[in-house]
């Protein structure tokens, strides 16, 4: 006949296994703890196709802009020819003397305000959807106003306003907070709407070519998905 293996247990045969019992306190901090690691997954989760997706962007924003065609590369400027001798040796010219003549000191030319630069913002199809204005630290995105881009319409706050410009906002305050950066230099936007259609939005305090770079693709990609939901309605 068998002996049972629990610990302290004398009685001989089948004997179950010592269950252990949790108190109602124990149970609790056990689902709470339960609930906590589902949402850090969840939240992980989605950082993660949020940075697949912003990284996607970037390599295809890159991918058209910095491409250079292999003929350009393998051309090499042509060679001067050596001048002669005939062409170095100084000339020498009689001196005339020049008359007299009082110099006046050119007044330097005033320095105009920095232009913006114009960039069309096109679909993967070639259509235009927008322009983007960049200045010297703030950008103007002009929608194309037939197109009829709703303020309303998805992605644009989920995504573009409050993911991309707020996670950028995030930052800014953060390093505020350290001390890395003026508070007047946060970045800020405001979108400039007739109705529920976006005329114009304007973004501020752009220090970063990386971000501008985000900017450009991200609501290219924005107005793209936007696009799509009105072609099917």
């Amino acid at each position: 006949m068998p002996i049972c293996r629990n610990i302290g247990c004398h009685w001989v045969g089948f004997c179950l296994p010592k269950v252990t019992i949790l108190s109602e306190m124990e149970v609790k901090n056990l689902a709470e703890l339960k609930r906590e690691l589902e949402e850090r997954i969840l939240k992980t989760e989605k950082e993660l196709l949020y940075m697949k997706t912003s990284l996607k962007l970037v390599n295809e924003a890159l991918a058209s802009t910095s491409f250079k065609p292999a003929n350009k590369l393998m051309e090499k400027p042509m060679a001067e020819p050596s001048p002669s001798f005939e062409e170095t040796r100084p000339k020498v010219e009689p001196k005339i003397p020049e008359p007299f003549v009082p110099r006046v000191q050119p007044t330097p030319p005033s320095t105009p305000a920095q232009a913006e630069q114009s960039f069309p913002i096109k679909s993967k199809m070639g259509e235009d959807l927008a322009t983007m204005y960049v200045g010297q630290s703030s950008v103007r995105i002009v929608p194309r106003h037939d197109l009829g881009f709703s303020a309303k319409t998805p992605p644009f706050q989920s995504f573009f306003v409050d993911r991309v410009l707020g996670e950028m906002r995030r930052k800014d305050e953060m390093a505020v907070d350290s001390g890395a950066k003026d508070p007047s230099l946060i970045i800020d936007h405001e979108v400039r709407l007739e109705g529920d259609s976006i005329k114009e939005i304007v973004i501020r305090n752009i220090d970063e070519e990386a971000r501008l770079r985000e900017i450009r693709s991200s609501i290219r990609w924005t107005l793209e998905r936007m696009l799509e939901k009105f072609q099917r309605t």
